[in-house]
């Protein structure tokens, strides 16, 4: 046989006669190297992206936190007492004219030209740090904002419960079991020329014998291995949730940086307010008092496409368990959820907050009147 080192041709299969190195520890060796260098090619954030995120899809989480969040309404848990976190919010980055205050502000670069357009410069659309949009509307001149609780609170246990069933890391997983398979198919392949060339006990074998025998393992251990990283990458983000900050803009592309959120008894609802004065805001309006087949609108960002207007119609309250909700064809996307259903009006009836699974044109929003202190 040949040595897997230096080359020098013998007939002893244990150690090599002119380099000395015993085959099995050497192919042991070589495996091991292997496996360094296979690991360094493994996904990495990119510089300076400190955001949590799923190294093994990248993007899965903002579809994760859609999942477990805006679609799903039915049979989520209620929500904790109502608390705060963080410290005040800061400074916007373009800082509102103080003589004048945001709504005149907005009034002149964005004249509203209907009912409609005036709730579009009340509405503001949030970022999350793990990915995630959503809206708000403006309820006061105060500049306090309503939007869903599943817009800021990271929810870990609806995060897992949507990555078991997400097509993103099935489809992952199914490519690395592929490579894994590919793998094994070659090395398969070398191990039995080498063995034919030189026997089981060659130094070539012995390291194939050991690099097939880790991808077996790795093929074995891959599902649970997966479904770990994926925990834990939701465990990180959920702790860095706990100190978020959420960018906050409106119609003309102010930014604010808020950090600190209301959350309400059991209801999907949140509040915070915006560092600025004399905001535009939407009035309210009676949702007791829609009939059916009425004109609907919604304000939002629907999948990042800001200040987006859909309409539809009122098509009759929806109870679920103790809750009413309002049910309306208008389209509700990822993005529109906390953002205002409104009437022809421009008054708010209801806050946009899910969809019903596997349907089109079936979206529900909580009645205006759910919203405490409006």
């Amino acid at each position: 046989m040949d040595c897997p080192k230096c080359g020098h041709r013998q007939s002893n299969t244990e150690q090599c006669e002119s380099c000395g190195v015993f085959f099995e520890k050497y192919a042991q060796y070589l495996a091991d190297k292997e496996a360094m260098v296979s690991a360094k090619r493994l996904p990495r954030r990119r510089d300076g992206d400190d955001t949590p995120g799923f190294p093994l899809v990248k993007g899965a989480l903002v579809f994760i936190v859609v999942l477990g969040g805006a679609f799903a309404m039915f049979g989520r848990n209620a929500a904790d007492t109502a608390q705060l976190e963080g410290a005040s919010a800061t400074a916007p980055s373009v800082a509102p004219q103080a003589q004048d205050g945001i709504a005149a502000r907005l009034s002149k670069s964005h004249p509203p030209r209907n009912a409609i357009e005036a709730a579009r410069n009340a509405t503001v659309f949030i970022q999350t740090p793990w990915g995630s949009l959503g809206s708000g509307f403006i309820v006061s001149a105060d500049c306090r904002v309503v939007t869903n609780r599943h817009v800021l609170h990271f929810d870990s246990a609806s995060a897992r419960r949507a990555a078991e069933q997400s097509p993103l890391i099935a489809k992952e997983l199914a490519r690395q079991q592929s490579e894994l398979l590919q793998d094994l198919k070659r090395l398969s392949e070398a191990y039995r020329e080498e063995v034919g060339r030189n026997g089981k006990g060659s130094g070539g074998a012995l390291t194939l014998k050991i690099k097939i025998d880790k991808v077996k393992e790795a093929l074995r251990t891959l599902p649970e291995s997966v479904r770990q990283q994926v925990n834990d990458e939701i465990s990180k983000t959920a702790l860095y949730a706990r100190l978020a900050t959420y960018k906050v803009s409106l119609v003309d592309g102010t930014k604010f940086d808020v950090n600190q959120i209301e959350y309400v008894d059991e209801l999907d609802l949140a509040s915070f307010r915006l560092p600025a004065s004399n905001c535009p805001y939407i009035k309210r309006g009676k949702s007791a008092a829609l009939s059916q087949g009425e004109r609907l609108y919604t304000v939002g960002s629907p999948s990042g496409l800001t200040y987006t207007v859909t309409g539809g119609v009122f098509s009759g309250y929806r109870d679920e368990g103790e809750r009413r909700y309002l049910q309306t064809d208008a389209p509700i996307n990822p993005g529109n959820s906390g953002g205002p259903l409104i009437t022809e009006l421009g008054d708010v009836i209801g806050v946009n907050t899910a969809i019903l699974l596997g349907t089109q044109g079936i979206g529900f929003a909580i009645p205006v009147e759910e919203i405490p202190a409006l």
